[in-house]
């Protein structure tokens, strides 16, 4: 039996270019002489639609494609994911049409950080064994399996990098690629559909790519390449861009030459080309000739349009007024408040950039900075998109080196990664936000990033206490906690402290970023309360914590 897989890069929303698609890939199929062809979940209009979903006459005008591709499945079987709607009522499901006859599966209903079915669709028991050539199929979403001779799962499952890739049973897997978005989250689709059979992987599509291919179930076809989180962050914003801005239009990077917007930039670049990515560098006397070297050096190796400017003058002149204007000692400003100045400025230099150019600004911020709220409200915490605010440093020195390989040539500054030799980290260049004289990020990288990790899955204080208590944190993390000289039980504490209270005390940051690609199902700018963390009456049990034998 042949059969045509398709892993679609669905736009959301945008049901007719969808269908007409899908219409085009069926025809393909029938010139091929596939007797079956199977698109991912939600093909029609998208998956992660939230309030959209409640709009009735839009829920009527999905569903009426339908008919359409029912009308179509004269001589080839065709299954794919769409949303039956019936007197107000929402029913998630997939179709399978052959001939005019239809079987209908009606997903049932998911609550994850980003997904909360039950606001908008029913569940229902509607199921049927389909027999067709001669084999019992079974229509499923996700990872589900019923007894049948091959399963037909259908999805739109999000790249997830804690996540390994598993196969069971006889199993069709379409699933769909690009970007969909839920709040603040911009999930991207993974794609790589597959036939799994006789416990041996038939087939499997390439990751993040939108593509269609004919398999003879019964035969074997060379297996692509894993996924990468580069790729997945590629597609993420390619896809955002044209689903967001559909006019193509400029994208303004603040170029300071540290690693955050040297690998922010590059990324853009690769994703959407150089023609429309702007960068810009805008020193005061804090900046170093290295990072300033290093912004114009990539945008060199880019060949993206940059400029320098700096802005010490508007600096210091907006410290003169605010201080006199409102009453305050001119030379009483606290560093704290002439750090955030600074990154302020730049906010508000680079948005009247980008209305000049008729563009947005991309957000540079990491995971680690964005959940210790090391940024500035209005300053560097702007932009229309957040491309690596779910990446923690370590990760960032990871696509680093691979945007170099792929590339050819450096174009991330070399002198901005680690170096390891004798058991020691060797830095050319500290992170650094170059605010003040001699500033140093107060992060303590790989150790920090590994328990933010730990946290961002669910880890808690008590938690973490306790895997202090057992020695299992030390089993893992000594090394770091060694090199940091935060192991003996006081500094440990102190720094857990540190970090925890840090993170609750700019929760409310947090919910402000941008919209962020997020490449993990839990994720740390996800559902965010920004009430009290440990307080007095949590000390004693704390403390009992760390007796726990």
């Amino acid at each position: 039996m042949k059969i045509a897989i398709v892993t679609m890069m669905v736009k959301p929303k945008k049901c007719e270019e969808n269908f007409v698609y899908m219409k085009q890939r069926i025809e393909e199929a029938k010139k091929a002489q596939a007797d079956m062809i199977v698109f991912g979940q939600n093909a029609i209009s998208g998956y992660l639609l939230s309030e959209d979903w409640m709009d009735d006459a839009w829920c009527r005008y999905v569903d009426s494609f339908n008919e359409q591709l029912i009308a179509m499945s004269d001589d080839i079987a065709i299954v794919w994911g769409n949303i039956r709607y019936r007197n107000k009522r929402r029913f998630n499901a997939a179709f399978f049409a052959y001939q005019g006859n239809t079987h209908m599966r009606v997903k049932k209903n998911e609550t994850t950080e980003y997904v909360d079915d039950a606001m908008y669709f029913e569940e229902s028991d509607i199921n049927s064994a389909i027999e067709f050539k001669d084999m019992v199929f079974a229509l499923n979403f996700g990872k589900e399996l019923q007894l049948a001779d091959m399963n037909i799962n259908l999805d739109a499952h999000p790249y997830d990098m804690d996540e390994e890739s598993t196969y069971h049973g006889n199993i069709i897997y379409a699933n769909v690629c690009g970007a969909q978005n839920s709040g603040k989250q911009v999930k991207v689709m993974e794609g790589g559909s597959y036939i799994y059979r006789n416990h041996e992987l038939v087939y499997q599509a390439a990751y993040f790519t939108d593509t269609m291919d004919i398999v003879d179930i019964h035969d074997t076809k060379d297996i692509p390449k894993e996924k990468h989180i580069l790729d997945a962050l590629l597609m993420g914003i390619k896809s955002f861009d044209a689903s967001v801005f559909p006019s193509s239009m400029p994208w303004v990077v603040g170029l300071s030459g540290g690693l955050d917007s040297s690998v922010t930039a590059a990324l853009l670049t690769m994703a959407l080309g150089n023609k429309r990515i702007y960068g810009y560098n805008m020193p005061t006397g804090y900046n170093s000739t290295k990072t300033i070297d290093n912004a114009e050096k990539e945008a060199t190796a880019l060949k993206i349009a940059y400029h320098k400017g700096s802005i010490q003058k508007m600096v210091d002149d907006m410290k003169d007024q605010f201080m006199e204007s409102f009453g305050f000692d001119v030379n009483g400003m606290p560093s704290l408040v002439q750090e955030n100045l600074q990154a302020r400025i730049r906010g508000f230099v680079l948005n009247g950039i980008s209305s000049m150019l008729g563009g947005v600004v991309v957000n540079n911020a990491n995971m680690v900075e964005a959940s210790l709220g090391y940024c500035t409200l209005y300053g560097d915490s702007i932009g229309a998109l957040s491309l690596i605010g779910d990446l923690d440093k370590v990760t960032l020195f990871e696509i680093a080196h691979e945007i170099n390989a792929r590339m050819g040539k450096e174009v991330v500054p070399e002198n901005l990664l680690p170096k390891f030799k004798d058991g020691e980290m060797i830095w050319d260049m500290m992170p650094s936000a170059e605010l003040k004289d001699a500033q140093k990020d107060p992060m303590k990288w790989f150790y920090h990033d590994a328990l933010l990790n730990k946290i961002r899955l669910g880890a808690t204080k008590a938690s973490l206490l306790l895997e202090y208590r057992k020695k299992t944190l030390q089993n893992e993390l000594g090394e770091w906690m060694q090199y940091y000289q935060i192991d003996t039980e006081e500094t440990f504490l102190q720094d857990l402290d540190w970090l925890l209270s840090t993170m609750k005390r700019n929760a409310f940051k947090r919910l402000q970023l941008p919209p962020c690609i997020t490449l993990h199902a839990k994720t740390i700018t996800g559902r965010i309360s920004t009430q009290g963390g440990y307080g007095k009456d949590d000390e004693g049990m704390l403390k009992k914590i760390m007796k726990i034998s």
